[in-house]
């Protein structure tokens, strides 16, 4: 499971590059190992808690008829894609600004130690939140699929096939 969820996340790394994937990977540059928290974990164990309850909430705590329908599902999707990119935002961005990722990861330096080039911005942190909506909107369509056949008015909501009466 360790790597699993960094693997997902992967996919996505193009969207936040890969000094960011570092940073989230745990790369320590003291001793140049991954002995820092793995954050990919942190991070997606976060997102498919808050995915399920999101999906448990739709099914079976409102589970009301006027809920059943596609568009009502697709807000509750949003609505977990919304929270979770708040989340994966602001849990990097307290890192960013508190100056918690790692010298050798944010900036290429000379020799005399001035700043060549920035690698991680402020931005980044945004686009892994987005990255992370993705990964929410994936989990909550899993969960949906599994958890949604014995919901008592909402079963039907979302489906493939279109029902011919």
């Amino acid at each position: 499971m360790e790597k699993i969820l960094g693997t997902v996340y992967g996919y996505f790394e193009f969207l936040f590059g890969s000094f960011f994937a570092e940073y989230l990977w745990g790369y320590n540059c003291d001793t140049q190992a991954y002995d820092n928290p793995n954050l990919f974990n942190s991070i997606g164990l976060t997102t498919i808690a808050i995915a399920l309850a999101i999906v448990l909430l739709y099914y079976y705590f409102l589970n009301h008829p006027r809920l059943n329908g596609a568009g009502h599902w697709f807000i509750f999707l949003l609505l977990a894609s919304a929270i979770n990119l708040l989340v994966a935002y602001f849990w990097t961005v307290s890192d960013y600004v508190s100056g918690n990722i790692q010298d050798c990861l944010q900036y290429t330096r000379d020799e005399a130690g001035n700043i060549l080039a920035q690698l991680i911005y402020k931005t980044d942190c945004w686009k892994f939140g987005i990255a992370n909506a993705w990964v929410s909107a994936i989990v909550f369509v899993i969960f949906s699929f599994m958890l949604k056949w014995w919901s008592s008015n909402c079963k039907h909501s979302p489906t493939l096939l279109k029902y011919k009466k």
